[in-house]
């Protein structure tokens, strides 16, 4: 600071300037940025001066009684330049102005230009670079805005004889769809008479949210089972309603409907968990058969 002051006092300009860039590049302080901005207006320089005092504006540390002084000048050259607000989506990209450095967009909302044309150039990384171009008057206010776009991801492609595990992962696999048949094997529990049928049988998806079923019932009384299940979710937890009717066979065929809720838990695309409640109410039951009961449901599916 002290080498460049004299170097002012001995109007060697070019020298001063020179000093105080290599001042602020060793600590970007707003006193220094000040010195810059006065060191290019004596030069003549009004474009960069008035881009050193909007910066010395702009910074925390600028000295609050030398603001409006500084705004004065600032408004003095602003009639001999053009004043552009630039506008970057994403606000950490970096903007070029003409063929000048590269530079944070943050920095560089409010520049001054000279009368003319100009581009201003956006980049980032992960984005597709743009550049605008226009022409701005002496003291015209101008705006530019540019935005972005984030480049598509990249797909690992593997040659020769490379494995996935050779090559880092740029892009994660889709998850296989799971197969829309499944084994089923099913407890029916009935609690009011302490028994229980296993079910075992197939399902079928109808849909990603709709599947049938069909399946033997295995028991102290032998019999079948047809049904369908809506699942209102697709995930690992899937919960569900039921309905369909199970047929035993004793002393002819005995016709029941079933109502249920109930969850499938997905752990892998191969395998299921199945709990549900339900109600049966048989139509032709037996004497010694209840006509309806509650029976809750525990099982599993497997599929390839």
């Amino acid at each position: 600071m002290q080498s460049g002051v004299k170097l002012l006092e001995t109007k060697d300009y070019l020298g001063a300037l020179a000093v105080f860039k290599d001042a602020y590049g060793r600590f970007p302080s707003a006193k220094i940025l000040l010195n810059i901005g006065t060191t290019y207006k004596l030069l003549d320089r009004k474009v960069d001066a008035a881009n050193a005092y909007q910066r010395y504006l702009d910074s925390p540390d600028a000295d609050p009684t030398k603001q409006s002084d500084v705004t004065t000048a600032l408004f003095e050259l602003d009639k001999a330049v053009g004043k552009l607000e630039i506008s970057v989506t994403p606000a950490d990209a970096e903007v070029q102005i003409n063929d000048g450095d590269w530079i944070p967009a943050a920095s560089a909302h409010v520049v001054r230009l000279a009368a003319g044309q100009f581009t201003v150039r956006a980049r980032k990384d992960k984005f597709g670079s743009e550049a605008k171009s226009a022409s701005i008057s002496t003291g015209e206010k101008a705006a530019i805005v540019i935005s972005l776009t984030a480049l598509p991801r990249e797909t690992a492609v593997f040659t020769g004889t490379s494995t996935p595990s050779d090559v880092p992962s740029i892009a994660s696999e889709p998850e296989e769809e799971r197969s829309r048949l499944a084994g089923l094997a099913v407890a029916h529990l009935d609690i009011p008479r302490g028994g229980a049928a296993a079910l075992v049988g197939l399902s079928f998806d109808i849909s990603g949210a709709l599947q049938i079923q069909g399946t033997a019932i295995l028991g102290p009384t032998y019999g079948a089972y047809g049904g369908a299940a809506f699942a209102f979710l697709d995930g690992r937890l899937r919960p569900y309603l039921a309905a369909g009717m199970p047929i035993f066979f004793s002393n002819g065929a005995r016709v029941g409907v079933r109502a249920a809720g109930g969850a499938e838990i997905v752990i892998t695309r191969h395998v299921s968990l199945i709990a549900e409640v339900g109600v049966e109410v048989m139509l032709n039951p037996e004497d010694n058969i209840l006509k309806a009961a509650l029976i809750p449901a525990i099982g599993a599916s497997g599929r390839l």
